[in-house]
């Protein structure tokens, strides 16, 4: 097989890619595959232009950033698409030009003050019973009770009544304002990010500035230097959506003084001549007795002012996303 005259080659053409011609091999006399990528040009120890995709400073055919001189210069960088040049995230406001408040970390938040109650007070529902004997026994008038802070006539069913007993009350009546409620997302993190828009250069000039590369989206750190990825949000899309309920609050129309009384007055006067007894206690028998004299008498009407104590509460049906994504690359 007839040999071919490298030199000869190599003079009329510059730089072959044999490894292109003929797959990285050639093939001499002895059978024996000849490796012949080779650069006929006299290397130099220049720096590359590296914003030069033609550019062959340093003699090694390899150009731009196909120089691995290059591979720590920010035009050569994989997201270089996405590259806005240096900056540094900080905890405070330093009023830098162009000053970017960015984010970390969606706060967790409750719907317990988002949502609210129609009325703080829901009512009390149920019935007083009037016994004409004693140990609540014999006929008896059930008075179902009013609205609070109503009198209601209470007509016995005999001369003398001298028993009661008041069915446990049933709270109810709280409904919230409104069923559904948003509320505008809150990061737990905040900084402040000061940027040197479209700088760049060598990775050894920019660490002088002490910041970091900034890039937009999600973007590849380099495998030197700036290393160190963070990741920050400029905004968030939708809301904190609230499902809201309202509740009686525990204890909500337990008895206590005042609440449910038993009067001789049909208008339910308190003070001179009349009468009045307090129940308060629920499901148990009473004797008819006044409060101050203790002496029995003919109930004619009974008070009622309970109402229930409405508590409202709500759970997070939604939730924003972040957005906006900013990558620091960080030394």
């Amino acid at each position: 097989m007839k040999k071919f005259t490298l030199i000869s080659l190599l003079l009329v053409v510059g730089c072959w890619d044999f490894e292109g011609l003929s797959n990285g091999q050639i093939v001499n006399d002895a059978g024996q595959p000849v490796d012949l990528t080779m650069c006929p040009k006299t290397p130099n120890s220049l720096q590359e232009d590296c914003t030069n995709p033609d550019a062959d400073v340093n003699n090694n055919c390899l150009p731009g950033c196909l120089d691995p001189t290059c591979a720590t210069h920010s035009n050569c960088l994989v997201s270089k698409a996405n590259y806005r040049g240096t900056g540094t995230a900080r905890a405070t406001s330093s009023a830098c030009p162009g000053e970017t408040v960015i984010h970390q970390n969606l706060a967790t938040q409750s719907c317990a003050t988002a949502c609210s109650c129609t009325s703080p007070t829901g009512t009390c529902s149920g019935a007083i019973n009037v016994f004409e004997q004693a140990n609540c026994t014999g006929a008896a008038t059930k008075v179902t009770l009013p609205p609070a802070l109503v009198c209601s006539a209470a007509v016995p069913a005999a001369p003398n009544m001298p028993s009661v007993k008041l069915d446990k009350l049933t709270p109810g009546g709280c409904t919230p304002k409104a069923a559904t409620v948003d509320i505008p997302p809150v990061w737990s993190g905040n900084s402040y990010l000061c940027e040197n828009k479209g700088q760049s250069g060598l990775f050894g000039d920019l660490l002088k500035s002490g910041d970091c590369l900034v890039f937009d989206g999600d973007a590849e750190c380099p495998t030197t230097t700036f290393v160190n990825k963070q990741s920050y949000f400029s905004t968030a899309s939708g809301m904190v959506t609230c499902t809201c309920s309202c509740s009686p609050a525990a204890g909500s129309c337990a008895i206590s003084g005042g609440q449910v009384r038993v009067s001789d007055s049909a208008t339910c006067q308190t003070g001179g001549t009349n009468k009045n007894m307090n129940v308060m206690v629920d499901s148990m028998c009473f004797a008819i007795l006044d409060s101050a004299t203790m002496m029995p008498f003919n109930p004619k009407a009974v008070n009622f002012a309970a109402t229930a104590t409405c508590q409202p509460a709500g759970t997070i049906a939604a939730t924003p996303s972040p957005t906006g994504l900013l990558t620091l690359c960080c030394k």
